[in-house]
């Protein structure tokens, strides 16, 4: 039995008691991936657990823990640890109780392949991913954001995560896959359940997947029809196109790649963009650099993305020995890979816990590395790059209403669930 279908199920119960968060964070030093402060501001947390080492072995979780940024670019670009979770989901509740045709859509996502089917899968879909298509869209995002921002009112408090940076990514992709305008928010709607799937601690309605996968399916079928008898310049004709050696992408191939694209896509740039606008809040002067120094917008992105990283963690199997360091990992081992504190190694970086936006080679983590390096991280970029400097020059002196501050619960990903920004005298 994995250690996960025991764990999984008591830390779902005991996030939902208050008694039993104490016995937890006890039993889980020196990392508690849990604690509900982590949510909020896991980066004491992680301090914690570097005292502990740059890679240490966790017993009460039977996993190694990677919290320096060498180490972690170890594990992640190793030949011998894998990303398969197959096994584990067809395991444990409620991944064993949705529809086969559930589960397949997401198994079969190029996040969770290994070489040489992950290989295959990125060869094929490279081509609607290299720098010139990714640089293509910045017309269509830079409109797409503008006109998100002429429907607030910023007189006004607003929640930015609702009207702004949840909306931007998902639109952007609906845009480049082809969809309609009219059905972009129903897009959206589906993505925002999808996205329960990925995070184990949060329980989902297996009734209630079957039902958004069942109608993601019907949504992406008809387009792919209508693709088919009539390519367009889209990014879903682009993936119907996509030969190598006479492979092409099935059907469900397709479906999972644009599924990943919606969950992945969606929320690690609606999270960094969330994520950015906090920090250029507790940094004002930092948000006065980049007002006045626009081209500094890649490099911002960057030290943004290091300094609170949308993607917090991410975990790797061993298949076969090797070692980090002086540890030795055999096959079985579970790797932890700490991306938010590797982004904050005081080894590699000084101030770590600083924003600073003219930062010489911030070297984030936040994409992962190796081979399984984010296929949409270009985007994931351009949209940052465009949508917080249009963001600032439309709302300069925003403040953060910190009464009204939710932060997403998960594990992996972070960025606030309720972002509400105003004026000065709006807040007040």
């Amino acid at each position: 039995m994995r250690i996960e279908q025991v764990v999984m199920p008591v830390l779902r119960a005991a996030s939902r008691r208050d008694w039993a968060l104490g016995l937890l964070d006890r039993a889980l030093k020196p990392w508690n991936p849990y604690a509900p402060e982590r949510y909020e501001n896991p980066y004491p947390r992680y301090e914690q657990a570097r005292e502990a080492g740059v890679f240490f072995y966790q017993r009460s979780l039977r996993t190694w823990i990677a919290t320096g940024h060498a180490e972690c670019q170890e594990v992640l670009r190793s030949t011998t640890v894998s990303v398969n979770r197959t096994e584990l989901m067809s395991s444990l509740r409620p991944y064993t109780q949705v529809q086969p045709e559930t589960l397949d859509l997401f198994v079969h996502m190029i996040l969770l392949q290994d070489p040489p089917e992950h290989t295959r899968l990125r060869r094929l879909v490279n081509r609607a991913f290299t720098p010139r298509a990714v640089e293509a869209q910045e017309p269509g995002v830079a409109q797409i954001c503008q006109d998100l921002l002429n429907d607030i009112d910023l007189s006004q408090p607003t929640d930015v995560m609702a009207a702004y940076a949840d909306r931007l990514p998902i639109f952007v992709i609906s845009d480049m896959l082809g969809l309609p305008p009219d059905q972009w928010d129903e897009l959206k709607e589906l993505s925002d359940g999808l996205v329960r799937f990925i995070d184990a601690i949060t329980a989902f309605d297996p009734a209630e997947m079957d039902v958004t996968v069942a109608r993601f399916r019907a949504m992406l079928g008809a387009l792919i029809d209508e693709r088919l008898a009539e390519p367009q310049h889209d990014m879903i004709s682009l993936l119907l196109e996509a030969e190598e050696d006479g492979d092409r992408l099935s059907r469900s191939e397709l479906e999972s790649m644009v599924a990943l694209l919606m969950v992945a896509g969606h929320e690690t740039t609606s999270g960094l963009i969330g994520n950015s606008l906090i920090a250029l809040a507790e940094f004002p002067d930092q948000r006065d650099l980049l007002r006045a120094n626009p081209e500094l917008a890649p490099s911002a992105v960057e030290e943004l993305l290091r300094y609170d990283s949308p993607v917090q963690g991410t975990d790797r199997v061993v298949v076969a020995p090797f070692a980090v360091g002086e540890h030795e990992l055999k096959a079985g081992d579970v790797v932890g890979v700490l991306l938010g504190a590797a982004n904050r190694d005081p080894r590699l970086h000084d101030r770590p816990n600083e924003l600073v936006l003219d930062r010489q080679d911030p070297q984030p983590l936040s994409f992962g590395h190796g081979i399984h390096h984010c296929l949409g991280a270009a985007l994931a970029r351009l949209e940052a790059r465009i949508a917080i400097p249009l963001f600032l020059d439309a709302w300069p002196n925003y403040e953060v209403s910190y009464a009204d501050l939710e932060w997403k619960r998960s594990v992996t990903v972070r960025g606030p669930k309720r972002l509400v920004l105003g004026t000065p005298t709006s807040l007040r």
